[in-house]
């Protein structure tokens, strides 16, 4: 009971400190990579496969020798996500790294946490970015347009008022 009065208050002390997520809106994307941008503008990102079950998405990694590093912190994976095209989240696996974090923290401001999913993230308006641990080593950054839902659902919608069209 006193851990969870803890979480709460330290949770509760958290929702005014820092940055909004303005500066995560105002970057909108990883270094040059921006979300809800023609991933075919990228040199350094390639089709790499369709996503099954998922009508209009692909996964695009980077190429050799492209986003291999976030200052001297490894780059160990860049996944795109797209749908027509457009990237709508980017995944960032890189080795564990303090320095990494404060740097994140200092951009954005302090990390929110959610007990029930058990995930971190800093959130804006348009973009959530969420820090992951992978293992003992590895930690993931995952940088989503939080308009990709709303985009998905009207082109469903669309298609379905086109074929009721065609009766």
């Amino acid at each position: 009971m006193r851990i969870l009065l803890l979480l709460v208050i330290l949770g509760l002390g958290n929702t005014g400190y820092g940055q909004t997520g303005n500066a995560l809106d105002e970057r909108n994307g990883f270094k040059d990579i921006k979300l809800l941008s023609d991933v075919t503008s990228y040199p350094g990102l390639a089709f790499y496969k369709e996503i099954k079950g998922e009508a209009n998405q692909a996964l695009y990694r980077a190429t050799k020798g492209s986003y291999t590093h976030i200052g001297d912190v490894e780059i160990y994976k860049l996944i795109a996500y797209t749908y027509r095209q457009q990237i709508y989240q980017i995944e960032v696996t890189t080795e564990k790294s303090e320095k990494l974090f404060r740097s994140l923290e200092k951009a954005f401001g302090k990390i929110n946490s959610s007990l029930a999913s058990q995930t971190s993230y800093w959130d804006g308006e348009k973009v959530r970015l969420t820090y992951k641990v992978e293992g003992a080593k590895k930690i993931k950054l995952i940088y989503l347009a939080k308009d990709i839902k709303k985009i998905i659902a009207l082109d469903k919608k669309e298609a379905v008022d086109s074929l009721t069209s065609e009766f």
